[in-house]
């Protein structure tokens, strides 16, 4: 009885929509027409490193689990076998009949078991033999499988060599692409290729099929390119739809991609070339198009072969600037490598002259107006549509972590949640019904409306519970007042509060656009507020941002500080002067800085 609780069936095992499944199960099913006494029967085929049941005729049979049983016992076996599994009062006894289907070289084919009663041993040879005979039908199919795997590998290299032929045919490299990504196109029975690029830490459209030219700012090329870095991040081929549940990939461009031009099947294949990243190509199939995993290995061993043939003629086609900065920059490599000992002592020698010339330095620091602002600020919002219940803080309140701020009117919430209540009584009197009258279907359809009714249930109770809004850490309140606005109707998202951390501040600085180069991040300064000229605050330069602000008309870039110390005398809004050390300079260098940039411009501005 454990035995028959626990035992696979075929159906479990495999799906139904399995050409290969329904072929053996129709090879079963006609012996049960030629072959009397049939009680169950079973086939196993290798899928990987598991034996696995691919067909079954009556496998609610008793006999079947023993069957079973004995032939995933005798699945290595190499000859056939016969077992009596039980008998009869009428003298009528139930045989196994176990046969290994193997090809000339005894690989597994097919593994075959019958139970079959029968009441003489010549109705048991007769069996043996009928199947003897009849899973040369097996070997056909199986062999006729490998004939055409060795057909499509051909097809696959004469196509390789016939695409490669063709690249090589071009004499430039824009061409050899545009040739490549065409032949791709028309190979897959495909709307579109498209090959990317990788530099500076970003995929760049190149070239697309059938077109030689694009813009560069078009949507559709960005998505591209979007979903090109998302091939490369993750390293792995992407297909959409993909019909391997268990890859852990994340497809969210290639998702818009495909939905953005109704439901397309999309292939992207990173491309690799000496251990570095090349670029990637992006196949654009037909809606409802699904790219198989044989494809996608055609389409990355057709880019394998050809790029290399691809990078040598991009080589041959760089401009004579580029090759000089090449050679430049192999000439450095000399100077900076093994050998070469002339160059490194010719570049020494001028070292040290130019280190004697700088021999009087002074530190060097850059002063710019500062202001003391919160580090952070969370944004209390309306998490849903609805009205203001109570407000219990406003802006300058002082709060601590977890203290409610803003109350939701939630009184139609709780009046949903009876609702729900209702009607998941009403199914569950529905369901109690149903299994007394053993209505199968009906139950199952009541299953399903009381998970939707669960399921609202839980949307109604997080809504009613984020409808108390709470601070997120001990903080203040910087904007907000909602103690005039009780009762009135917001919307979700709509900015209530804003809360900045009690003891979390920064330093903004505006610095002028013509010493915004001599900031790096990490550069250590001081901090001399107007309301404290006593003391100086150190901090450490943490961000520059490409943000400008005019003032007095000049231009200011704003640069971010990070106080060492913080004091309990701090507020936002403190402002004074930030002095940040940039580096030991001559102080000739340092007296006549504005007056070298002065002639500098207008210099240019006589001879640019």
């Amino acid at each position: 009885m454990t035995q028959q609780a626990t035992m696979a069936t075929p159906q479990q095992v495999m799906p139904e929509s399995s050409a290969q499944k329904n072929y053996y199960h129709d090879w079963l099913a006609k012996h049960q027409s030629v072959l009397s006494g049939i009680e169950t029967a079973v086939v196993y085929l290798k899928i990987g490193a598991n034996y696995l049941p691919v067909a079954s005729i009556d496998a609610e049979n008793s006999s079947y689990p023993e069957l079973a049983e004995l032939a995933e016992q005798q699945l290595q076996s190499t000859q056939p076998q016969v077992t009596r599994l039980s008998s009869d009062s009428t003298q009528n006894e139930v045989f196994g009949l176990l046969y290994p289907v193997l090809d000339k070289q005894s690989e597994f084919i097919a593994f075959v078991a019958f139970a079959v009663r029968v009441s003489s041993k010549e109705q048991l040879t007769q069996a043996l033999t009928l199947i003897q005979w009849s899973v040369s039908g097996i070997e056909t199919v199986e062999f006729e499988q490998r004939l055409q795997r060795s057909l499509e590998e051909q097809q696959h290299y004469a196509t390789r060599v016939e695409i490669l032929a063709r690249v090589l045919s071009e004499v430039s490299f824009d061409e050899a692409s545009v040739r490549l990504v065409t032949e791709l196109a028309v190979l897959f029975d495909c709307d579109r290729v498209s090959l990317g690029e990788y530099k500076n830490k970003r995929s760049r459209l190149k070239h697309l099929s059938h077109s030689a030219q694009f813009g560069k700012k078009m949507n559709h090329v960005r998505l591209i390119e979007r979903v090109m870095d998302e091939c490369l991040d993750q390293g792995r081929v992407i297909r959409i739809p993909n019909l391997k549940s268990d890859e852990n990939l994340i497809t969210q461009a290639h998702q818009e991609m495909s939905s953005q031009h109704g439901d397309i099947g999309i292939m992207s294949v990173p491309l690799y070339l000496r251990g570095e990243t090349f670029g990637a190509l992006v196949v654009e199939g037909k809606p409802e198009q699904v790219w198989s995993e044989p494809e996608s290995e055609l389409c990355q061993s057709i880019a394998s072969i050809v790029l290399p043939t691809l990078v040598d003629k991009q080589r041959n086609d760089r401009p004579w600037y580029k090759k000089l900065i090449d050679a430049s920059a192999n000439q450095l490599k000399r100077l900076f490598g093994p050998n070469y000992l002339g160059r490194k002592l010719i570049f020494l020698a001028l070292l040290g002259i130019g280190y004697l010339l700088a021999t009087v330095t002074s530190q060097y620091k850059l002063s710019a107006d500062a202001q003391i602002e919160s580090a952070v600020q969370q944004a209390i919002v309306a998490p849903y549509d609805g009205y203001i219940s109570d407000a219990l803080v406003r802006a300058g309140d002082r709060v601590t972590v977890d203290d409610p701020l803003v109350l939701m009117d939630d009184r139609d919430l709780r009046l949903e949640k009876l609702k729900w209540l209702s009607e998941q009584s009403k199914i569950n009197r529905q369901r109690l019904e149903a299994l007394s009258a053993r209505d199968r279907a009906k139950i199952n359809i009541l299953n399903a409306e009381q998970k939707q009714v669960e399921a609202q249930l839980e949307l109604v109770d997080s809504q009613i519970e984020r409808g108390q809004l709470l601070a997120p850490y001990d903080g203040l309140v910087v904007s907000g007042d909602l103690s005039q606005r009780l009762g009135s109707a917001v919307t979700k998202g709509d900015l209530l509060l804003e809360v900045a951390p009690a003891e979390s501040y920064r330093i903004k600085l505006m610095v002028q656009e013509s010493r915004i180069s001599d900031l790096e991040l990490g550069q250590l300064g001081t901090l001399y507020l107007s309301a404290l000229p006593e003391s100086g605050f150190d901090f450490t330069v943490s961000k520059i941002t490409p943000i400008t602000e005019v003032k007095d008309g000049a231009s200011y870039f704003i640069v971010e500080g990070e106080l060492s110390e913080l004091s309990s005398q701090f507020q936002p809004g403190m402002e004074g002067i930030g002095k940040v050390a940039i580096d030991e300079r001559l102080l000739f260098d340092i007296w006549t800085r504005d007056l070298t940039e002065w002639l500098r411009l207008r210099i240019w501005s006589w001879w640019g």
